[in-house]
C-alpha cells in the first residue's frame, strides 16, 4: 500500500505544475464563412468564405488571458461581380482558459481592411474597404494536447469604401464564423 501511495505522490509532483503567468503564443488557422452587404448597391448581402490565419499574442495567468489579436482571411465570394477579398484584422482580446476542456474569449477589432475587385458595368476595378471596427466572441475546446479547436464569430463595419479611385464614406457590414485550430503556447 505504501508503494501505491509514494508512486501516486511523485506523479502528482511530475504532472501537477504551480499556476504561473507567462507569455502567450499562439498561432491560429481555419476556415471561415460569413457575410457581407455593402450599403446602397441595391445587394441584400453576399455570401463569402475562405481560409483565414493569423495569431495571439499576449499574457496568461492563472487562466486569465490578455493580448493582441491578427487575422488574415482570404474569401471567395459568391458573387459574379466580385473577385476574391483579401481581409485583415487586428484586435485586442480577453480570454479565460478553464481548468477543464474550455477556452472562451472575446475581442474587439480596432482595424480591420479589405481589397479585392468589383465590376460595376467598367470592368473589374480595384475596391478597398478601410476603417473597419467591430467585435469577435470565440469558445474553444483543449482536450488536445497542444491543439486548440476554436469556434469564433465576427462582425464588424468598415467606415470607408475606395472603388476605381473614388473615395466614400459608406457603412459596409460584414459577419463572419470560423472554425479553426489554434496551437497556444505559454513560455
Amino acid at each position: 500500500m505504501k508503494f501505491a501511495q509514494l508512486f501516486i505522490l511523485i506523479l502528482a509532483f511530475l504532472v501537477i505544475r504551480p499556476a504561473s503567468a507567462g507569455l502567450l503564443i499562439e498561432p491560429v488557422a481555419g476556415f471561415s464563412f460569413g457575410k457581407f452587404e455593402v450599403d446602397d448597391t441595391g445587394y441584400s448581402s453576399v455570401d463569402m468564405s475562405g481560409t483565414s490565419y493569423g495569431g495571439r499574442l499576449g499574457y496568461q495567468n492563472l487562466g486569465f488571458q490578455l493580448g493582441l489579436d491578427y487575422l488574415k482571411s482570404s474569401q471567395s465570394v459568391d458573387d459574379s461581380d466580385y473577385s476574391s477579398l483579401e481581409m485583415s484584422e487586428w484586435a485586442g482580446f480577453v480570454g479565460f482558459e478553464f481548468p477543464v476542456l474550455l477556452r472562451v474569449y472575446a475581442g474587439y477589432i480596432f482595424s480591420a481592411t479589405a481589397d479585392g475587385k468589383y465590376d460595376a458595368g467598367l470592368g473589374k476595378k480595384d475596391l478597398e474597404l478601410s476603417s473597419g471596427s467591430g467585435t469577435k466572441f470565440g469558445i474553444g475546446f483543449t482536450g488536445l494536447p497542444f491543439v486548440d479547436i476554436n469556434f469564433e464569430y465576427r462582425a464588424g463595419t468598415f467606415g470607408e469604401l475606395n472603388y476605381a479611385g473614388s473615395e466614400s464614406t459608406v457603412d459596409t457590414t460584414y459577419s463572419s464564423y470560423m472554425i479553426g485550430i489554434s496551437l497556444p503556447f505559454v513560455l
